[in-house]
């Protein structure tokens, strides 16, 4: 007779029990802090930390230079930020046994921990074992699950930088990447958009006609103040060249475009 498997079932912590996100006026926040997977990436000579931060790093250059990055696609973002916490950073005046510390007795810093031997040699019993964590935070438009169906697929390269945290599963199920997103999610305990009313491409629209009302005030009057040209015309000019749409939607903000070619751009 085959024997019978027991399941126990408890009941979940109130601190991970699905915690939501806040909103003030159409902007949304998350915060996400997931455990960095330790030891080596197979058949690599680099930590997954290691190839972490090398992801993050060619992230970081593209944003600083203006170049492209593979979070455009997702249009309703307004601020995102990823940050690498490592243990002897949160471990300050621990007084861990096993660790070695460093400074002065009542700073108690730890010696940095590397995880470079953490496969091939495990640590003795009796030795704390730590790990880095990654904080993504992220501001953006709208309901939070349609930020990550856009996330899953939209963003290709998402799965680069969140499979070297652990039991990160991609996002090809999206179920299964909304339950680790949801599992990993931390409370904010302040959160305070600046403009709360305005979606990522209302701000573009309105960046776009204050260019374009510049130079329309420009041509209408010359540095010593007098009319240079006719204002009817000119306005009726500046009015062709406002008038805007948005188009696509790959997300609930859209793409942004103006009614011309002159550069408004999304």
């Amino acid at each position: 007779m085959p024997r019978r498997t027991e399941f126990t079932y408890t009941a979940v912590p109130a601190q991970l029990d699905w915690l939501q996100s806040k909103r003030v006026g159409q902007v949304s926040e998350i915060a996400v802090l997931a455990p960095i997977k330790k030891g080596r990436v197979p058949g690599e000579r680099r930590t997954y930390e290691e190839r972490l931060r090398s992801a993050i790093a060619n992230l970081e250059g593209r944003v600083q230079q203006g170049l492209p990055t593979e979070l455009d696609p997702i249009t309703t973002i307004h601020f995102g930020r990823m940050i690498i916490i490592r243990p002897e950073q949160y471990l300050i005046g621990s007084r861990i046994p096993g660790l070695h510390y460093y400074g002065a007795p009542h700073q108690m810093i730890p010696e940095p921990i590397d995880d470079y031997h953490y496969v091939a040699r495990e640590p003795a019993p009796e030795t704390p074992k730590f790990r880095s964590w990654l904080l993504t935070l992220v501001e953006f438009d709208g309901d939070i699950r349609v930020y990550f169906r856009d996330v899953a697929e939209f963003l290709v390269n998402f799965d680069v930088i969140f499979r070297n945290c652990e039991d990160f599963p991609s996002t090809k199920r999206f179920e299964l990447f909304w339950a680790w997103i949801k599992r990993y999610q931390i409370e904010s305990n302040l959160f305070a958009p600046r403009y709360p009313e305005l979606s990522v491409v209302r701000i573009k629209q309105l960046e776009d006609f204050k260019r374009r009302f510049d130079a329309f005030v420009a041509k209408v009057r010359s540095p010593t103040g007098p009319r240079v040209r006719s204002m009817d015309e000119l306005f009726d000019e500046f009015l062709r060249s406002t008038q805007q749409y948005a188009s696509g939607f790959p997300s609930p903000s859209g793409l942004y475009k103006v009614g011309d070619d002159d550069g408004g751009g999304q």
